[in-house]
């Protein structure tokens, strides 16, 4: 993209983001992942000629990609306490319930150091450190943008590596790692 296109595109950004936000929230009542849903919308915007594939207004554009974007993660959701509600119903135990958190933080971690350092260190800031990619952008001298790319690319990268194990490592992160 041209400079003047990031320019244009960071505005809208900032125009938008905490509007988006607030409006997630109201779906999803987590912060973290009302963040992570609107920022995966403007990525995606990013990766696509956005100023001439757009006919709509683009507020509206983006409202209507983060409602969606919201309602697949509650059917998500859904789906998977079925499937605990399943599992208590019937008794079912899964391969993970001998696992310890031990096991568990050590996968995760071995996933994470497969990664490109960048991309760990952009992931450990946000996720263990709580920092917003703003402050992670400031703190490592990097764009925004930058910094959303290496966030992309260490959640695809731990989804492939552990899904597995997403389920109890998901429990493992709320619990507190």
């Amino acid at each position: 993209m041209s400079t003047e296109k990031e320019k244009k595109f960071e505005e809208v950004f900032r125009a938008h983001f905490k509007e988006l936000h607030a409006y997630v929230y109201r779906i999803l009542e987590d912060s973290a992942l009302s963040e992570e849903v609107v920022q995966q919308v403007f990525l995606r915007l990013w990766e696509k000629d956005w100023e001439s594939d757009i006919h709509t207004s683009l507020r509206a554009y983006l409202y209507k990609s983060v409602y969606h974007e919201s309602l697949n993660i509650v059917k998500r959701n859904r789906v998977k306490q079925r499937y605990t509600d399943h599992q208590v119903h019937h008794g079912i135990q899964t391969v993970y319930a001998d696992q310890s958190d031990a096991e568990l933080k050590k996968l995760l971690h071995s996933a994470l150091d497969s990664l490109p350092e960048k991309s760990r260190v952009v992931f450990e800031m946000s996720r263990f450190q709580e920092l917003k990619y703003q402050e992670i952008a400031v703190s490592l001298n990097l764009s925004l943008k930058t910094v959303e790319g290496h966030m992309t690319k260490a959640l695809r990268h731990l989804r492939i590596h552990l899904v597995d194990y997403l389920t109890v490592l998901l429990l493992t992160l709320i619990s507190g790692l």
